[in-house]
């Protein structure tokens, strides 16, 4: 097994993961009650879709980068949609806001590193 298709399913996984935390009415229950201790500072969803981002970025091979940009962002849309059909949970702008933010650094972070690295590998 490659280490891009090692990472395509850690991709996958992560995003499943993902949607598992903001689709249940209560994500603690796949913790049983267990939360982070002290407070996130209400950064979650911004820590969150920054990994996806980067996942994605580093796995990106055949499709454009604009097309994971559309794809990740209705993935932000439509589980905020179904959070607002949830009991507890509710439709929130600013989680909106710090999904796409997190993506774009994410991304941004991934792009670097995949420049990086392309970079040290002509020198080699």
């Amino acid at each position: 097994m490659t280490w891009l298709r090692l990472l395509h399913y850690l991709t996958a996984c992560y995003a499943i993961f993902l949607t598992l935390l903001l689709w249940l009415p209560n994500p603690k229950v796949l913790f049983y009650g267990w939360q982070p201790s002290g407070d996130t500072g209400g950064y979650a969803h911004l820590f969150t879709f920054t990994i996806l981002g980067f996942l994605v970025e580093l796995g990106r091979r055949k499709k454009s980068f604009l097309f994971w940009v559309f794809w990740l962002i209705l993935y932000v849309f439509l589980t905020e949609i179904v959070q607002e059909l949830l009991p507890i949970r509710s439709f929130e702008w600013v989680d909106i806001f710090q999904d796409i933010f997190g993506i774009v650094i994410g991304l941004a972070v991934g792009l670097f590193c995949r420049f990086a690295a392309a970079k040290i590998s002509k020198k080699t």
